[in-house]
């Protein structure tokens, strides 16, 4: 039986997330071409793992966001305003590669946005970049106290945002996309 994971919080003040640009020497070049790669990430999991992907549900709440810095990339919500939080960890081969996070304000599960809701073990990039009109806001990384490298955006859909964080884990699935984007 695998051991519990802990999860990467979005509203964790402890992780400084940087704009494009501003990241640290220690991001080799490898790693800073994965964490701008505009593609599915969901879609290069499978790749890697030759089809083996999986979802494992961490949480998925209703809360509020307690940090007003993470509030304010959302637009104007007030501190009481709720939103979907689901944690997952993507697992290939059977093993921990990537752990996410998304952030969904109540008012977006009133449009397209609310199959999210729905999604269960199937994983989000599959749905978002199914969606034709999809639009993605810039990326921002975070090296997290663990050490794992990560990234997050805003994605809009019917103009309406849900964030998606991703944190690579190290090991064999990490290292097979660090050697497609050498």
């Amino acid at each position: 039986m695998m051991e519990p994971i802990k999860t990467i919080e979005l509203d964790d003040d402890s992780v400084r997330w940087i704009a494009p640009g501003c990241q640290s020497r220690s991001l080799n070049q490898a790693m800073l071409r994965l964490l701008c790669d505009e593609g599915s990430l969901t879609q290069q999991l499978i790749e890697v793992s030759n089809g083996c992907l999986r979802v494992q549900t961490v949480e998925l709440a209703w809360r509020n966001i307690l940090g007003d810095d993470l509030r304010r990339l959302f637009g104007p919500v007030a501190p009481s305003h709720e939103f979907w939080s689901r944690k997952t960890v993507l697992l290939c081969e059977g093993k921990p590669a990537v752990l996410a996070h998304s952030l969904m304000p109540a008012h977006a599960a009133e449009s397209a946005l609310g199959e999210v809701l729905e999604l269960g073990e199937h994983p989000l990039g599959g749905y978002l970049f199914s969606q034709t009109d999809v639009k993605r806001g810039a990326f921002q990384f975070a090296k997290s106290e663990q050490g794992f490298w990560g990234r997050r955006r805003i994605f809009y859909l019917d103009s309406k945002p849900i964030m998606v964080a991703e944190f690579f884990l190290p090991g064999e699935i990490l290292d097979r996309l660090l050697r497609r984007h050498r």
